[in-house]
């Protein structure tokens, strides 16, 4: 009984560490938040209430953040405001969003850039359609002279889920 017992103890935790191995290569899912609190602090601050410092600051921020996630492997859901054919392939819009992270306001903007071979399913996308596309992660940050720095997520030569 205790070899039974064992043998299921070795292949059950040969199953987890399979399974973790794989979700370690799945594609992580790019949320506006959790990326703006990759900005350390003392940035923030100076991106929201120092104006002699926020151009500095937002370039040093959008810098930290092209870094961490330049063609990391990630997915994106959206609902989609347009689409649009150019060069070939078809880009994925969606509707902005507000996002307020440590006092800063931020405005969002999420793009799906779909790899050639898609073409046939994207023609199908409509306004209002939700979808998830997975491909290589672009985030960057810019600013304006308004309050609100603008976060763009991107996935390039995504494919459709």
């Amino acid at each position: 009984m205790k070899t039974a017992s064992a043998l299921f103890l070795v292949v059950f935790g040969m199953l987890l560490s399979f399974v973790t191995v794989h979700a370690a290569d799945a594609p992580g899912e790019l949320d506006p938040k959790k990326i703006l609190e990759a900005i350390p602090k003392e940035l923030l601050k100076d991106i929201s209430g120092n104006p002699a410092k926020r151009k500095e600051a937002i370039d040093a921020a959008s810098q930290k953040l092209q870094e961490k996630y330049r063609d990391q492997a990630s997915s994106l859901t959206i609902r989609v405001r347009n689409t649009n054919k150019s060069n070939g392939r078809y880009y994925a819009h969606a509707e902005q969003e507000r996002v307020r992270v440590s006092g800063t306001n931020f405005t969002v903007h999420f793009n799906i850039n779909l790899d050639e071979s898609e073409n046939e399913k994207a023609a199908r996308i409509k306004p209002g359609d939700k979808i998830t596309a997975s491909g290589r992660a672009y985030v960057s940050l810019y600013g304006s002279g308004s309050n609100y720095t603008s976060l763009t997520i991107s996935v390039n030569d995504a494919k459709l889920k």
